[in-house]
């Protein structure tokens, strides 16, 4: 009978060690058995969600800026090239011109049309007219051929105006002149850009 009591007795001390044991661990915030196994609880779980929702926005968020900084540089490129592109053509005509086909040509408002009255290579007369398309693109015209857009596809002409200018006396020499209003705007992925340009060309053909 005594031996049996010491084992009841030092069985019942077992199984109160190992609730001691598992009532400790919970303190901490996790139950772990006798083998040492452990899991996350609930708290734990929403701070760890949490953080990588967070990570993830800033991702999000710095690929956006990439982008829009992309889209911005790209459409500073394309104003830039449009407007270089097409005020250089418009000038070396004009300079070269020396009258304007007022009648064919229309003045001081948008869209504008200028019609230079000129020579070829071979020192034959023709004209030169510049004008916006219904698609907003400033074209050019030789001896009444097309050819073409003088800017890129993405870009438009919001506003193109012709300005005469005469300049001189009956007793001074007389010149002409050619201002030129014109603003180009860009419009990608939600990001747009708007530029005004202005230009004033004497017609050298015209000075005598």
């Amino acid at each position: 009978m005594g031996t049996i009591d010491m084992k009841q007795l030092t069985i019942n001390k077992m199984q109160d060690i190992r609730i001691f044991a598992k009532r400790k661990s919970s303190v901490n915030g996790q139950w772990s058995n006798v083998n040492g196994s452990s899991g996350f609880t609930l708290v734990e779980m929403i701070i760890y969600i949490a953080f990588f929702a967070m990570l993830s926005v800033l991702a999000i968020n710095a690929t956006i800026m990439v982008m829009k900084s992309f889209y911005t540089l790209r459409i500073n490129q394309s104003i830039s090239q449009s407007a270089t592109t097409a005020l250089e053509r418009m000038s070396r005509e004009i300079r070269n011109a020396y009258n304007i086909d007022t009648a064919n040509s229309t003045l001081g408002t948008s869209p504008g049309r200028l019609t230079l009255m000129t020579k070829d290579d071979l020192g034959a007369l023709t004209t030169v007219e510049f004008y916006n398309t219904a698609g907003n693109q400033v074209n050019m015209k030789v001896g009444g051929v097309d050819q073409g857009s003088l800017m890129t596809k993405t870009v438009t002409a919001t506003n193109l105006v012709f300005h005469s200018m005469n300049n001189g006396t009956a007793t001074t020499t007389n010149s002409k002149a050619v201002k030129i209003e014109m603003t180009l705007t860009d419009n990608r992925s939600g990001i747009s850009k708007t530029v005004k340009y202005y230009d004033t060309i004497v017609l050298r053909g015209s000075m005598h």
